[in-house]
């Protein structure tokens, strides 16, 4: 009787429980509940990189940091805006990747040509990192005919003689100026491109009396103050989730592991991989098979993009990868990427950089990740005019140096922008 009692009242139990789960279900799909933002807020949340195609990943890195077209009405601007950036990039980056694919032989050119070019009808992209341009021709493109060689962080498209349209860029190594022939012409491509857009008075350093003598001279000139937005900054690695978001993201187990100074080493045969405390990623590979990204450097280059927008790319927060550099160095390639927020650049510490990759034979034979999360504060900084700022900076009286806007982070909790001299 006692047993039957008891099985009873455990019945009325779980009948309770069914009817509150059931009433539960039915209040979330009441419209005041759906409208209310609740659902929103027990949903899974994702960063800004997560999510994203690869299509997608590779048009964020690709993005420019500084874009000018120039007209029969002026010169239009923008730097430091990346909505503005994205809006404006994505048919004139669709022209970039066509003159790259059908561009002729290479020829070098004055430095006097290359600001004669840069005065006349033209779409001028700034990378603000110098990236490979078959990398860049792979990106904007994909792979297929083959493009020049050599990484610039300057290109600009710009009216040849006739119907001509000329790809001309500044080489990041020696700094000479070149110019090849394209299947473009300027009355279906250049002009149209170029006519869309209003003059907003930017100009270059050199076309400028006074900040010729202070400025280098490639210097893009935007007029006005700067109203930027301050940053609160951590490390994404401190819960639990953004360690096995990492591992997961480097095909690493959580099993296999055990406590090194400073932080926990993870081990794949030979393999080690090192998550430090303080945000530090770093791979070291013994059979060097983990990470394969292809021979040629395009392949190379968007392998080593790839495993950093799913790592670093997902837990970054507002701000977003950039191609600083992609240099070869003893017979292996070293490439890194750099933060930017906003189109400004994040100076990290002293080496400045996000990420480092050396990739030997194919392969990528160690990296070093810095994670850092950024997230706008609310807190602004209204910073001078350029031509002010260039005024005011004892930097740039010894030598004429670029002035750009940057945030440096030395690992504080917030991270504020500034106009400085590099």
């Amino acid at each position: 009787m006692r047993n039957k009692r008891r099985w009873i009242e455990w019945g009325k139990d779980v009948l309770i429980v069914l009817l509150t789960l059931s009433a539960i279900y039915l209040l979330t799909m009441t419209p005041l509940v759906q409208d209310s933002g609740v659902l929103d807020l027990l949903s899974p949340q994702e960063s800004p990189g997560t999510g994203l195609s690869e299509e997608e990943s590779r048009g964020m890195v690709m993005l420019p940091a500084r874009l000018a077209v120039t007209g029969e009405g002026g010169r239009y601007g923008v730097q430091y805006n990346e909505e503005r950036l994205k809006e404006l990039f994505p048919p004139l980056g669709a022209l970039l990747g066509d003159a790259l694919a059908s561009a002729g032989t290479p020829q070098s050119i004055t430095e006097g040509e290359w600001r004669r070019y840069l005065g006349g009808t033209g779409v001028y992209f700034d990378f603000q990192g110098e990236v490979p341009l078959a990398a860049l021709k792979w990106w904007l493109q994909g792979p297929g005919d083959a493009s020049p060689s050599g990484s610039a962080r300057r290109v600009l498209l710009c009216a040849g003689t006739e119907d001509q349209v000329l790809l001309c860029w500044q080489e990041a190594d020696s700094g000479q100026f070149f110019c090849c022939s394209t299947a473009l012409t300027q009355s279906l491509h250049l002009d149209p491109a170029a006519e869309s857009s209003t003059s907003n008075g930017a100009y270059f350093a050199f076309e400028g009396q006074e900040l010729t003598r202070l400025l280098d001279p490639y210097t893009l000139i935007t007029e006005g103050e700067q109203d930027r937005e301050g940053y609160d900054a951590s490390v994404p690695l401190t819960g639990g989730a953004g360690v096995a978001a990492v591992l997961e993201a480097l095909d690493y187990s959580a099993q296999n592991h055990a406590p090194v100074s400073g932080g926990e080493v993870y081990l794949d045969g030979g393999d080690r991989l090192v998550v430090s405390t303080n945000g530090t990623v770093t791979y070291r590979a013994a059979q060097p098979e983990k990470y394969p990204v292809g021979k040629d450097i395009a392949d190379q280059v968007d392998g080593v993009r790839a495993l950093a927008e799913r790592t670093l790319g997902t837990l970054c927060g507002e701000a977003r990868l950039y191609l600083m550099s992609a240099q070869e160095e003893g017979g292996a390639l070293r490439v890194r990427f750099g933060y930017l927020l906003d189109g400004c650049a994040v100076r990290l510490g002293g080496e400045g950089w996000a990420a480092e990759f050396w990739v030997e034979d194919g392969y990528v034979t160690r990296f070093t990740l810095r994670f850092r999360c950024y997230t706008a504060n609310g807190e602004r900084a209204l910073l001078l005019p350029v031509d002010k700022a260039a005024a005011m900076l004892p930097d740039l009286t010894d030598e004429r140096r670029e002035l750009v806007i940057q945030y440096w982070d030395g690992g504080g909790a917030a991270v504020s922008p500034d106009w400085v001299a590099v």
